[in-house]
């Protein structure tokens, strides 16, 4: 049987809430904002470009782990829609801190393939 996000048993500490987080690229540092709810949402409040907001899911893997997959969609200084990226990362809690790794793949707006990511986080319970 499969763990769920609301499984009592699938983690010990709880990612639900809201999380500032950094993220590490080779291009860069970068901000923004997390939230994961108790039946298993993931959504990216702010993302680390200005307008760019998404939503996905977590599961538990394990004890105090849990992965999560969200789609962020990017918009240009107008608001016009430009594309999308993949999120998916592996995340380990340790009371109000996560640290996290996984690889994100940029997508124009007709779905084409433009980059690939390998991103490290570190989170901060809000």
């Amino acid at each position: 049987m499969s763990q769920t996000a609301t499984d009592p048993e699938a983690v010990t500490q709880s990612p639900v809430g809201t999380w500032q987080e950094e993220l590490f690229l080779s291009r860069g540092t970068y901000a923004s904002t997390l939230r994961f709810t108790e039946n298993g949402r993931a959504l990216l409040l702010r993302g680390p470009r200005p307008g760019c907001v998404g939503a996905g899911s977590w599961n538990a893997t394990g004890e105090n782990r849990f992965t999560f997959r969200i789609a962020e969609l990017v918009f240009d200084q107008d608001g016009t829609y430009t594309g999308w990226v993949d999120i998916e990362q592996h995340v380990t809690l340790n009371g109000d801190i996560f640290t996290s790794s996984g690889t994100s793949h940029v997508y124009d707006a007709e779905d084409r393939l433009l980059d690939q990511a390998e991103v490290r986080a570190r989170g901060s319970r809000d």
